[in-house]
């Protein structure tokens, strides 16, 4: 064999839900994880891509909708070369595993392989996958170290490891279960039991080595990926080469803006203005400063309107502390009289003594003023 080229992606999570989203982002952003699915098939067939593996996380969790694991096999129907499937925390091999499930065992694509044990998966003449598919969502030990461990070098074969989990050089001491021990997986590719390590559990696209990789996930799932989005293009032969291609179409982004006049909101506008893909953009807002009343009331307009254009606009509560700085004038415009003036004087007074939920209020309250005239 002169050279492999096969495709390596992780993450799928077919049927995660994101709270930020209201429904018709969510079912947009659901599409969106099935679409990019399809367009791995693409692309293994634009690169003469002999398979495709998938390293843990096929799907959120066991308990998926039936309706999202025929889609996910409609969207499997759509790769064109053999596809190989690893179980992972989130869709682990425990009972009621949904890779048991009659759902699942009806409609899934006869080239689609799921490995359910660590036995060497013959996928070409000279080629094998070994796996190491997750029995539990807590395991006790490293989950790859059954996969390979054993293993001894064979010239004549090349031997390509799926593993799930994080490293323990990527972890910093956070990981909650054992983590993939990275010495002993250099040293198998050191010694020529494996030509390359397919991690998953890591969404952004991550080189370990120059044959250790994370794909990371097919469509981003938080603002912290700082690479998703991404398949992974491997090409194997005397040396190795691994590409990322990009498949996702959304965009998840934090902005930071602070907030003091006229000009500051004005530029928030045009920020929001010339961001592209507005229906597929998740944005999170950190703010500091403080506004008059109308300002408030105007950026309030802001954010309202644009979260109907984007997929979702949010304040990030954890990182906004835009205060009212409401003046006399400001109060006086509202043009109050009765009830609605003493509530108002009540909160002024409380928004002196230092609570911002009174500003909040006055703030809502110049709107409501200012909408209903």
């Amino acid at each position: 064999m002169d050279s492999l080229t096969f495709l390596h992606s992780s993450d799928w999570q077919l049927g995660m839900m994101r709270r930020f989203l209201g429904p018709d982002g969510q079912a947009r952003w659901g599409q969106a994880r099935l679409d990019a699915v399809a367009r791995i098939g693409e692309v293994a067939e634009r690169t003469g891509a002999a398979f495709v593996v998938v390293t843990g996380d096929v799907f959120e969790h066991n308990q998926v909708e039936r309706q999202t694991i025929l889609r996910a096999c409609e969207a499997l129907k759509r790769i064109p070369v053999p596809v190989v499937l690893l179980p992972g925390n989130h869709d682990a091999l425990e009972p009621g595993s949904l890779w048991t499930s009659s759902q699942w065992l009806a409609h899934a694509p006869d080239h689609v392989t799921v490995l359910t044990e660590t036995t060497p998966f013959p996928i070409l003449p000279g080629v094998e996958i070994v796996g190491a598919p997750w029995r539990s969502r807590r395991p006790l030990s490293d989950p790859a170290a059954p996969a390979y461990a054993d293993l001894a070098p064979d010239p004549g074969t090349l031997r390509i490891l799926l593993a799930h989990g994080q490293l323990t050089s990527l972890s910093g001491g956070m990981s909650e279960v054992p983590p993939i021990d990275q010495t002993a997986l250099e040293a198998a590719v050191a010694d020529g039991r494996l030509q390359y390590v397919g991690l998953g559990d890591r969404h952004s696209t991550t080189r370990v080595t120059d044959r250790i990789w994370f794909s990371g996930t097919q469509e981003v799932t938080s603002p912290e990926e700082d690479a998703p989005g991404n398949v992974l293009k491997v090409t194997i032969g005397d040396t190795i080469e691994v590409e990322p291609i990009r498949v996702g179409a959304w965009h998840m982004v934090d902005h930071r803006v602070e907030l003091f006049d006229e000009e500051s909101i004005t530029a928030l506008e045009d920020w929001f203005a010339e961001l592209p893909d507005k229906e597929r953009t998740y944005v999170r807002l950190a703010g500091d400063g403080s506004l008059s009343l109308p300002l408030l009331a105007r950026l309030d307009s802001i954010i309202d309107a644009q979260g109907e254009v984007f997929a979702s606009v949010e304040r990030w509560v954890k990182f906004w502390t835009v205060r009212p700085a409401p003046d006399a004038a400001d109060l006086e415009s509202l043009q109050l009289s009765g009830p609605a003036r003493a509530a108002m004087e009540e909160l002024r007074q409380a928004l002196a003594g230092g609570d911002e939920g009174a500003g909040a209020a006055l703030s809502l309250m110049h709107r409501l003023a200012r909408d209903a005239g």
